[in-house]
């Protein structure tokens, strides 16, 4: 159990600033990534078709061997993560919008969330604004997922967009953002060359934690042995996987 992998689905390619994280925090783990290009994205998509992909996808990875299953993807957990969880046998982690964090780093000013159509407007994401935040600005970004999955992570196209997309709201007015999508980690650096010394949420930090403890809890976490990473993808563009090398072994 010990030496069985880690199974991360995303989408598309934002779930390789997650699998990023994770083997830095975990360099004895083996994960297999399983990146559902020729259906990204998911954003537009409704949710119980959401749901039928996320299924398949972990299914798959199941099939595989997998000990423990991060859903690398908030709209994918938004719409599946309950469900895996009844169902699947082994841990399962999602990642989700951290507007606790950054409510609490706010300081009273205001939270801005970029995130997927879904997200935004799936009961998980919709319960945690209510509960944390309930004041804060929800963006929906879908352009940014595209923006990732060909590539471009910094330079005038990402940041047009935040700067438009931040017109309305004075810099000085905002305590705190949120990447309410695991592509959005890879334009962190365009995101803080339009709003500089704004802290940046990305939810990342409490999927290792939880990761972590469950595994420890399993008695399935790798104490020795040196890690990998195997990336899988649904495209049968060898352009996709290309990209994905490129990805993860970008510093997000």
């Amino acid at each position: 159990m010990r030496n069985a992998p880690i199974g991360v689905l995303d989408s598309g390619m934002g779930g390789l600033g997650v699998l990023h994280a994770l083997r830095r925090a975990m360099p004895h783990e083996r994960f297999l990534y399983f990146g559902d290009n020729a259906n990204a994205p998911y954003g537009p998509r409704p949710p119980e078709e959401i749901q039928a992909l996320t299924l398949r996808t972990a299914h798959m990875l199941m099939e595989r061997g997998v000990k423990a299953l991060v859903i690398a993807c908030n709209t994918a957990n938004s719409a599946a993560g309950e469900l895996l969880k009844e169902r699947l046998p082994i841990p399962v982690v999602g990642v989700e919008p951290d507007l606790e964090d950054a409510h609490a780093c706010a300081g009273g000013k205001r939270v801005v969330v970029f995130a997927t159509q879904a997200t935004l407007a799936l009961p998980l994401y919709q319960g945690l604004r209510k509960r944390l935040c309930p004041d804060a600005i929800s963006i929906p970004a879908p352009e940014l997922v595209m923006m990732v999955e060909r590539g471009v992570l910094s330079g005038a196209e990402p940041e047009v967009f935040f700067r438009e997309k931040l017109r309305p709201w004075p810099l000085e007015e905002i305590g705190a953002f949120v990447m309410g999508c695991t592509h959005f980690i890879f334009l962190h650096g365009a995101l803080s060359a339009v709003a500089p010394g704004v802290p940046i949420f990305d939810g990342v930090t409490p999927v290792i934690a939880s990761l972590r403890e469950a595994l420890a809890q399993a008695d399935a976490l790798a104490a020795s042995g040196e890690g990998s990473a195997e990336l899988l993808t649904s495209s049968d563009d060898p352009e996709v996987y290309a990209r994905m090398r490129v990805l993860l072994a970008a510093e997000p």
